[in-house]
């Protein structure tokens, strides 16, 4: 009897609170803000020769919070700007695009910060096509869609780069 007594008080506890509703006759939308571009640190783009290709601001996802956050529910970054992704070690890395509403290019950097392959002009909101590295990588840059090819990145072009903050 001793346990049929707190389910019993606990069960309409329940239904009571599920019961309850919004009486004020407002109803409340609930928004988030669009989270704002941070600089975090500059990175410099190379071709495989040592010509300096150009120099954009980024903001850094080291952390398992921001890297699942991604550029997600962002609004189009500037052309000097990306997401510099930095991962322990080298390994197979991959992404969709989900909740991400602009094409991007995501470009694969090694432990060595060699490109070493591409995912160019993504589809936005698509949630089923992976984009994969086609080897290890440790680094990723995601920029504006279709500026890989405007600045001729190539496999084998390299990156520096360095916190700001």
């Amino acid at each position: 009897m001793k346990l049929i007594k707190p389910f019993t008080i606990s069960l309409a506890a329940l239904l009571t609170l599920s019961s309850c509703n919004n009486t004020s006759g407002s109803d409340k939308v609930i928004t988030m803000e669009t989270p704002a571009f941070n600089k975090e640190g500059e990175l410099s783009l190379y071709k495989a020769s040592g010509k300096l290709i150009r120099t954009i601001d980024v903001e850094v996802a080291d952390t398992a919070f921001e890297q699942e956050t991604d550029l997600k529910n962002r609004d189009l970054l500037k052309a000097h700007q990306g997401m510099l992704f930095l991962y322990p070690e080298e390994d197979l890395r991959g992404y969709f695009m989900k909740d991400i509403r602009y094409p991007l290019d995501i470009i694969f950097i090694n432990g060595d910060n060699r490109i070493v392959s591409f995912a160019e002009n993504t589809t936005p909101l698509d949630d089923s096509t992976f984009l994969p590295s086609q080897v290890p990588a440790q680094l990723v840059l995601k920029i504006n869609g279709g500026l890989s090819e405007e600045w001729v990145i190539e496999v084998g072009d390299y990156v520096e780069w360095k916190f700001t903050n």
